[in-house]
């Protein structure tokens, strides 16, 4: 018998997928880097940050789990073809993960985002889009396609609809950010594709990049935390790093890309943008693309821990666990999690 596992409910949101939310109206949150042109590995980073603590947990998925995309009858099934390393909040859902083919994703908030009206595709929760993909997927152009063949629905939870946007890179170098803008979906493809924040849509940062030195304007480099500000800093640092001598000096320079977008406890925004508060960056994490191996950094310690997906039985039809905020948790823990115990444990707010 195939594994099966209780999904996410449309009444039990996550805080790890709603980190990148200003309950007010604009969101302070969430970053993501990809550098592809390094020529030792293909590396991604991402920041998350939260008003509350999310609860994350570290948790490797194997092979073979039975999966429904949302409640309603109209629904995507799928079983997972492919093991993956993930971060959930609250034990209910997936914010950010890689699987073992090396393609990662991640969610990160998108204030207006207006999706596709009803069609007769199967439905699958845009809370569920990472893990739909890391699931049934191996490369970025794989999973576009594949996800023509469902309708990804704005999920109603605690009274509102939770506007996403999702982020793809494989191990190619490949890239995608899906937006849905204006009630279509829009897709930016490619691996120029290497910098996503939040609002507003991508199409609407690159031009404004385009006012700043490096990018053919004048202005200087900003230092604040409003998403258009760190979209800047991120791809003007990622443009200037230098090329690394290996694999560990590629992840090491990326994570100086990824502190200059985090914000630090008690930050106070300054760009006199909308926001009424500045969240701070619980966690962060880096895939190596190329290797297969997951990095985590949360921020109640100094120390990097990481799971490399090789180490792992993918048919072994057990969910292993560790609680990242764990004491003492540093370098490769991939023997340190443990049996979460059954299935549906792992998701106790199902259907």
């Amino acid at each position: 018998m195939k594994l099966k596992v209780m999904l996410l409910g449309a009444a039990a949101i996550t805080a790890g997928l709603v980190a990148c939310l200003d309950t007010s109206h604009v969101a302070m949150a969430c970053s993501l880097i990809l550098w592809n042109t390094n020529g030792q590995a293909v590396v991604s980073g991402r920041t998350m940050d939260l008003y509350i603590d999310d609860k994350p947990r570290l948790v490797y998925l194997p092979r073979g789990i039975a999966r429904r995309g949302v409640p309603d009858a109209n629904a995507a099934t799928w079983t997972s073809k492919y093991a993956s390393a993930v971060l959930t909040g609250l034990d209910t859902a997936t914010s950010d993960g890689i699987n073992e083919a090396g393609l990662s994703a991640h969610l990160l908030y998108l204030h207006g985002a207006e999706h596709e009206p009803a069609d007769q595709r199967p439905g699958v929760s845009n809370l569920l889009w990472p893990q739909f993909v890391l699931d049934n997927f191996g490369s970025v152009s794989e999973a576009l396609e594949g996800l023509k063949k469902v309708r990804v629905v704005s999920t109603v939870a605690h009274g509102r609809e939770w506007p996403l946007h999702l982020a793809i890179e494989d191990a190619s170098g490949d890239s995608a950010v899906l937006e849905f803008v204006g009630g279509k979906l829009e897709i930016h493809h490619g691996k120029d594709v290497t910098v996503m924040t939040n609002e507003p849509p991508l199409d609407e940062q690159l031009a404004n990049l385009k006012r700043y030195k490096l990018f053919g304007g004048n202005l200087a480099m900003p230092g604040d935390i409003d998403p258009m500000s760190r979209f800047v800093r991120a791809s003007s640092y990622l443009k200037t790093l230098p090329k690394p001598a290996g694999t560990e000096e590629a992840l090491g320079h990326l994570t100086g890309v990824v502190r200059t977008v985090a914000v630090p406890f008690g930050a106070v925004d300054t760009s006199g943008g909308e926001s009424a508060d500045a969240w701070p960056t619980r966690w962060a994490t880096l895939s190596d693309h190329t290797h297969k191996v997951y990095y985590v950094m949360p921020v109640n310690s100094p120390n990097v821990f990481w799971v490399d997906l090789a180490k792992f039985k993918p048919d072994s039809r057990e969910i292993l666990a560790v609680d990242p905020y764990a004491a003492g948790l540093s370098g490769d823990i991939s023997g340190s999690l443990k049996t979460f115990g059954s299935i549906d444990k792992a998701f106790p707010q199902g259907y």
